[in-house]
């Protein structure tokens, strides 16, 4: 009968196998008996526990992850490294460091030390598709499964004259969204006396996340592009003259800060023309005019050399929202979606080689 002491000196051996970028590697080891369990001191002494992934396969599968389908990325792992890893497990590996780009943004308190002397922000909104569990009464979970749109609130911050931008994005509520963009213009530099330039498309929570997070130190600017939009909507109602010639008109008043001969121009022609249909162009004109009042600075921008246009955050949320959360197919569950946008982030500020040194400490602790 077999003792526990010579159970003891007994080893087995077990073939270890992880995934690398040079494809798998397997390795023959020992394990040996503790008296409670099966020991491989490989495993402790290396930390690969086999069916591990190596963390540069990792950083590759997260890199392509952030852009393309998983799918893909399972194509491209096999066309550019010879090497076949499951759709599951490309997904798992790129949610695992979309959560670690999050949490590093969440935790990020240092802050550069400088103090710069006019900041750029903006914010918008960007609609995606969400998936989420309602319980029923029907047994089937598959039954319980709803889709909806999400606002995907994307904010941007620059130091005028500078390219560098700081882009940061939520899925959360428009206060997440104002605080977002503090965040974003303090890490360009933010100090009591730098002035903040915002500019939005007029949506009326991005007015007031601007006033909540910055008060007095910053302006706010209608987006002179889309106000332009409903002046060239109205300007076809005007037939006695050429559209083009009176738009184009119109900006140059506008641009002048005359926006209030604009107005009156609009409202002369609604009552000439007697209009009382409220979707009518001019009228419509009008009432975006209104409702914004004192947003339409355009001259002092001019004069200080700084934008009227909200360009920055419309590229935004096509390269940095919709380039892989709306594409074809794509459901999202609300934190998964989420923390996608803090990985996009994470790349798209130059923050990528920060987070796999953070990982590779991690990693080498652990070890």
């Amino acid at each position: 009968m077999e003792t526990n002491k010579s159970r003891c000196n007994r080893t087995w051996k077990k073939k270890v196998h992880w995934e690398t970028t040079y494809g798998r590697i397997e390795v023959i080891v020992q394990r040996f008996w503790d008296g409670k369990k099966l020991e491989v001191p490989f495993s402790k002494s290396a930390d690969i526990h086999s069916r591990d992934y190596s963390l540069l396969l990792e950083r590759v599968i997260t890199d392509f992850g952030a852009d393309v389908s998983f799918n893909e990325v399972v194509e491209k792992l096999k066309e550019h490294y010879g090497i076949i890893i499951s759709t599951s497990a490309v997904q798992i590996i790129t949610k695992k460091h979309a959560k670690g780009c999050h949490d590093m943004l969440e935790q990020e308190e240092e802050m550069p030390n400088k103090e710069s002397k006019c900041v750029i922000g903006e914010m918008d909104g960007s609609m995606i598709p969400i998936v989420f569990l309602e319980k029923n009464e029907n047994d089937d979970k598959r039954k319980w499964r709803k889709i909806c749109w999400k606002e995907a609130r994307l904010t941007v911050a620059k130091e005028k004259g500078s390219i560098t931008k700081i882009f940061l994005a939520t899925l959360g509520t428009t206060e997440c969204a104002g605080n977002l963009l503090k965040k974003c213009v303090q890490k360009i530099g933010y100090g009591e006396k730098t002035k903040i330039h915002c500019l939005g498309d007029g949506a009326a929570w991005i007015y007031e996340q601007v006033e909540r997070v910055f008060g007095v130190q910053a302006n706010y600017l209608i987006d002179f592009f889309h106000l332009s939009d409903y002046l060239a909507a109205a300007a076809n109602s005007f037939t006695d003259e050429d559209p083009k010639k009176w738009l184009k008109e119109q900006q140059e008043k506008i641009k002048q800060n005359k926006i209030d001969e604009v107005l009156e121009i609009l409202k002369t022609s609604i009552e000439s023309k007697n209009v009382i249909d409220k979707d009518d162009a001019r009228v419509k004109c009008c009432r975006y005019i209104e409702n914004r009042k004192g947003q339409f600075n355009y001259l002092d921008a001019i004069n200080n050399e700084l934008p009227i246009g909200s360009g920055e955050i419309e590229s935004g949320n096509r390269s940095v929202v919709q380039k892989r959360l709306k594409i074809p197919g794509a459901w999202w569950k609300m934190d998964t979606a989420e923390n996608m946008l803090a990985l996009r982030c994470v790349r798209i500020n130059g923050d990528w080689k920060k987070y796999w040194k953070k990982v590779s400490e991690l990693f080498a602790s652990a070890a």
